[in-house]
């Protein structure tokens, strides 16, 4: 049978390649550098395109035999193409909510001055209407706390204030808030929440993790088509930062129902994918989610591939909520034996995770500590050997933590570890994970490690909740330098974690590719394959390291339409 792929293999290369000899081609791109990110990360001058399909790759005199009469030649002057980025971890409803309906600010804001920003919001609305928005930053949390409701309150009260933070696991609340909701004092902490209190017992207004996720159940939503209007503007920002292809890492029901209005508006622009929700306390119901996952591929649209499944096994670290094998460093809030907090038992996370591996979803769970990466691997294995070799490549999200002897797991269980670049950096990010686990935060973010132990890594940025924007360049810079691409912070943070240029690439396209089961049509510029590709302002490859993050993309093309281009 391995036989009989590698002859049907060979015949197609052969076929693509052959059948398109000297064929005439719609558009042909010439005299720029062709970066294809194909096996040997090979370099071409000239790009010919047909029917949204690349039919050469090849120097400027070859590409000759592609040029007719009806050909549109374009000369790139010297211009750097390259594959679409593939963001396979992202949350463009919120980004979407959070630009198009809520009231934002930076997550370098301080309490005082993120209550001077929201002041006009709260100013302009009805008494008791709900005031929404974000992101506060993890330096909120560790400056003082005792008052934090009182800031709130005296800002806001008449009006119920909801305000997610910079990773979307936590809320921070006034006192008509958590009436609203139906928290005192008294109410117990869910399963992988926290309802946090002052050193009196009393509320302080934080809300973590499920707590956070179960509270905004009881705030007003939004409809489809407002869902539907929120994807575009993440869309619209995507295009202009070259992403091609993303993958939508929590999706409840309720925002399904956005992309389906959205679809059924005619938008097939990004080829998007979508992490379905289990036992998540995102959506409104579990009911609604069996449904939505037994039902999988009655959602499926044009450019809209609903195969794949998302589990929340942790919190993060700074909130004290990921799940470690060794305890956190003593906190007044936590005490000094805190593991943190599991949002699923390992023996059900397995059943559900084989489950859902035999109906043919792709999991994505998301574990930040290094208990639960290997409750998370342990499951994974344990579906391997309950069903057989699904051949489905399940992901670990953010893989922050990792336990040494876990690192070959990855590998050896076809297990792929997604990187979200922002955090491999000195910054109040890390900081607040210095604080929390110490030392240990000296090995957060493995990234050469993984890649030398053959595993496959993939980008995910988690816009928005921990990157400014949807722009990947800042990323790759701080993935090659582990230092601040914005030049805020000094220093870098585990250097030795560093890749080089060419790696780091592979991981934002082909990689993302291969992790979204579209490598085949899509992630590399091979003769074939669609063309979904971007042109840069500069060739990242010929200038100093530290100018990556600003390069600018100034087209991107999917499937060889011309979806955007900087004025």
């Amino acid at each position: 049978m391995v036989y009989l792929h590698l002859i049907l293999a060979s015949a197609l290369v052969f076929h693509l390649t052959g059948c398109h000899q000297n064929q005439p081609a719609e558009v042909v791109y010439r005299n720029g550098v062709i970066y294809t990110v194909d096996n040997e990360n090979s370099e071409h001058q000239a790009l010919a395109v047909s029917n949204g399909i690349i039919i050469a790759t090849t120097t400027d005199d070859a590409i000759e035999a592609h040029i007719g009469p009806n050909t549109k030649v374009i000369d790139l002057s010297g211009k750097f193409v390259m594959p679409g980025i593939h963001d396979m971890h992202m949350h463009p409803v919120n980004g979407g909510i959070k630009g198009k309906f809520e009231c934002a600010f930076a997550d370098t804001l301080g309490a005082r001055e993120i209550t001077e920003t929201i002041a006009d919001c709260i100013a302009s609305a009805k008494p008791g209407e709900w005031i929404l928005g974000g992101q506060w930053g993890p330096q909120l949390l560790l400056g003082e706390t005792e008052n934090l409701l009182e800031i709130l309150d005296s800002i806001s009260p008449k009006n119920p204030v909801f305000l997610m933070d910079w990773a979307i696991h936590a809320a921070w609340v006034n006192t008509l808030a958590l009436k609203e909701i139906g928290i005192n004092p008294d109410t117990p902490d869910p399963i992988g929440g926290v309802i946090m209190k002052r050193s009196d017992g009393r509320l302080n207004g934080i809300l973590l993790d499920n707590a956070a996720y179960q509270a905004r159940h009881k705030v007003p939503y939004y409809s489809a088509a407002q869902i539907a209007d929120a994807i575009e503007f993440s869309l619209d920002k995507m295009l202009a930062h070259g992403i091609t292809s993303y993958k939508d890492a929590l999706t409840t029901p309720r925002n399904l129902s956005g992309y389906q209005t959205l679809r059924a508006r005619g938008d097939h622009r990004i080829k998007i994918k979508t992490s379905l929700a289990w036992k998540s306390a995102w959506s409104e119901s579990h009911k609604n989610e069996v449904h939505q996952i037994e039902n999988f591929t009655t959602h499926q649209r044009q450019n809209l591939d609903t195969a794949y499944a998302k589990i929340m096994l942790d919190g993060i670290p700074p909130t004290y909520t990921a799940a470690l094998l060794e305890p956190y460093l003593p906190s007044s809030e936590f005490g000094s034996n805190h593991y943190g907090k599991l949002m699923h038992e390992p023996e059900i996370l397995a059943d559900d995770l084989t489950n859902l591996d035999r109906l043919g979803l792709t999991v994505k769970i998301h574990a930040t500590g290094d208990r639960a990466v290997r409750i998370a691997l342990d499951a994974i294995e344990q579906a391997r050997k309950r069903n057989g070799d699904s051949s489905l490549r399940h992901e670990i999200s953010h893989a922050e933590l990792i336990h040494p002897e876990d690192l070959p797991r990855f590998a050896s269980l076809n297990v792929a570890a997604e990187m979200c670049p922002i955090l491999w950096y000195p910054s109040p990010a890390v900081d607040a994970m210095f604080i929390a686990m110490g030392h240990r935060a000296k090995r957060m973010w493995p990234v050469r490690s993984l890649v030398e132990s053959g595993a496959l890594v993939f980008y995910g940025s988690d816009w928005p909740s921990v990157v400014p924007d949807t722009n990947p360049w800042p990323g790759i810079e701080a993935m090659v330098t582990r230092k601040d691409p914005y030049d805020r912070f000094k220093g870098t943070y585990w250097p030795e974690e560093a890749v080089d240029l060419a790696t780091a690439i592979r991981i934002f396209t082909i990689n993302g590719a291969i992790a979204g089961k579209q490598a085949a049509e899509t992630g590399s510029l091979e003769v074939g394959k669609a063309a979904d590709f971007i042109i840069l302002d500069r060739n990242p490859f010929k200038i100093p390291v530290t100018e990556i993050g600003d390069i600018e993309v100034l087209f991107t093309y999917i499937d060889g339409a011309e979806l955007w281009a900087k004025n």
